[in-house]
């Protein structure tokens, strides 16, 4: 568990898939697998967050882009399965929403020859996570976890720390679809059309929290947001706050379940129809100055293709 001591994002690269990195999927629930290139995003960099087990084992949190954590469906309940064996669970973004959810609590375990810094990950339910690079499609470049360790490269990982950014980051300009401005330009109709049917609607429920970063849980209030531009969002909500505020002095996190952490929000919404939990900081404020982001620009380590005699040593 060294390596994830005095950090506070990380990006996983496979040590097989080419180097690519787990990516927080643009859905927000699906994990996905991306080459270099993609690596300078959100989506690629996860939240180091540390918590102790009922048992009294240390164990860390990966949050993602949208607030959700690294993990699985439960080992008790049935999930998507990868059809390559050995048979596996296809991982997921998760909502932290009961105390203490094993699936998305991991533990590191260095392996590897050569000093290659190369890990194991494994969840409280004892299940690997595992690229899935030589899977048939359609889940080649998929996540899953299996309880199988001995899968040579599949199963390891580089954790590649991330530095955090010294300021904060402006959230993505609202742009149109390009696609809706052609349809709008050469068939008006057609274009009423698509934003019927691909503007995604959701439920935002928000509730403003204190300077402490303080909130009742039946403070919640709810609007019906359509589209993906986080800034657009943030504008209807404050405007909502008793007295209002001006977009520019509070900060946006998104909360993943009840347990779940707030995570300032810096990047649009998911492309997803289910409701979105938002927790309103005072920029100034006690818990807004604590909150950190990410520098998503810091330079990838080398990669190097692990020799064909590079196995676990566990």
């Amino acid at each position: 568990m060294e390596v994830f001591e005095g950090v506070d994002f990380v990006r996983l690269r496979s040590m097989q898939h080419g180097g690519a990195y787990v990516h927080a999927a643009k859905d927000g629930r699906s994990v996905r697998l991306h080459r270099t290139g993609l690596s300078w995003s959100y989506n690629a960099v996860w939240a180091v967050q540390r918590r102790i087990s009922a048992s009294g084992t240390l164990y860390v949190l990966l949050r993602g882009a949208y607030g959700r954590y690294l993990g699985a469906p439960d080992a008790s309940t049935r999930g998507s399965l990868c059809p390559f064996p050995p048979p596996c669970r296809v991982a997921a973004q998760r909502d932290f929403d009961e105390p203490e959810v094993l699936a998305i609590m991991w533990r590191a375990v260095a392996t590897g020859r050569r000093g290659r810094g190369a890990f194991l990950l494994h969840d409280a339910s004892g299940r690997y996570l595992r690229a899935n690079s030589r899977c048939l499609l359609p889940c080649r470049s998929s996540v899953s976890v299996s309880s199988c360790s001995s899968l040579g490269t599949a199963v390891q990982w580089a954790v590649e720390a991330v530095p955090r950014l010294q300021a904060r980051p402006y959230l993505p300009i609202a742009r149109d679809s390009e696609w809706g401005k052609l349809f709008a330009l050469v068939c008006p109709p057609l274009s009423r059309l698509w934003v019927r049917w691909f503007s995604l609607e959701r439920e935002i429920r928000w509730v403003r929290a204190d300077d402490s970063g303080a909130f009742s849980e039946d403070d919640w209030a709810s609007i019906r947001y359509t589209g993906r531009h986080t800034i657009l969002m943030k504008g209807q909500v404050v405007n909502l706050l008793d007295p209002p505020e001006s977009a520019s002095s509070c900060t946006l996190c998104a909360r993943a379940g009840r347990y779940g952490e707030p995570s300032p929000l810096a990047i649009n919404l998911p492309r997803s129809r289910e409701p979105l939990d938002v927790v309103i900081f005072r920029v100034g404020s006690r818990a807004d100055d604590e909150l950190i982001y990410p520098d998503v620009m810091a330079p990838e380590m080398a990669w190097a293709a692990p020799a064909d005699d590079d196995e676990p040593l566990l």
